[in-house]
């Protein structure tokens, strides 16, 4: 297959999962052919994620185990960049999230904190965090109270899913800021530009031969839009058409992700 002419101009294509790739534990077929067609232009693939339950190597598995062909470099999921982010800024972290994000935290040397209240913790970070308890939201309010930096791996409302929306970080994050009486200070997962930033840090591409890929406006879209990259909104996951009309929009729309082929 041959790239239309249009994206014939772009060196990486950055990549959402969740709706883009496969929803819920179902891949989408388009979405394995496209994949390998890019590969096959000799384009980069990176795989860049909101969802922090799973490390880069947990990510590399679920992707191949799909008929994706990824390496662990490819890919950007929000619990990577934010353990990279706060590399040097912080050193004790209490985590509401999962274990991919404990994993990156501490392989770049951070301590995580347990559920002992007398600990300090000088950062929480929050994520989507499907085992969450009352103990541990209780927990993290008592670090955020005493002055710990408040970090969003991302703040998606909602995620995809066979059965429909399921909650998102996002929820999790709003419950604690209500909580605490105060917002986040950081948020690295889209709309934030910090997640494409270190993919275009690490691969040392310009942002003029970059597309972003993906199915959300409020995330995807915004975020290419704040880190200067251009966009195409795939409809595969949340996002319908009908969602488009009288709202600012992507620079493509695409079916699936066949449509960047001829």
């Amino acid at each position: 297959m041959r790239l239309k002419p249009e994206f014939r101009r772009f060196r990486a294509f950055l990549l959402d999962c969740d709706g883009v790739l496969w929803l819920g534990g179902r891949p989408l077929h388009s979405a394995v052919r496209a994949v390998a067609a890019l590969r096959e232009a000799g384009r980069a693939v990176l795989y860049v994620t909101n969802n922090s339950t799973r490390s880069r190597r947990g990510y590399v598995e679920r992707l191949r185990r799909m008929g994706f062909s990824a390496e662990v470099g490819e890919v950007f999921c929000s619990s990577y960049v934010t353990a990279r982010y706060l590399e040097g800024r912080a050193e004790r972290v209490f985590v509401v999230g999962e274990a991919g994000l404990v994993e990156e935290l501490a392989a770049r040397g951070l301590e995580v904190l347990g559920l002992d209240p007398d600990e300090r913790a000088d950062c929480v970070v929050v994520g989507l965090d499907r085992g969450l308890t009352y103990e541990k939201l209780a927990v993290a309010l008592g670090h955020l109270r005493r002055g710990a930096l408040f970090v969003a791996t991302n703040r998606d409302s909602t995620l995809p899913s066979e059965a429909g929306e399921l909650p998102g970080a996002g929820a999790i994050v709003a419950a604690l800021e209500e909580a605490a009486g105060r917002r986040v200070d950081v948020e690295v997962g889209k709309p934030s530009p910090l997640i494409f930033e270190a993919a275009l840090e690490e691969w040392g591409l310009n942002r003029d031969e970059v597309l972003v890929v993906g199915d959300r406006l409020d995330t995807d879209v915004e975020g290419a839009r704040r880190a200067g990259l251009t966009s195409a909104l795939v409809l595969t996951g949340v996002t319908k058409p009908e969602d488009l009309e009288g709202r600012g929009g992507p620079d493509y729309v695409l079916r699936t992700l066949l449509d960047l082929f001829e």
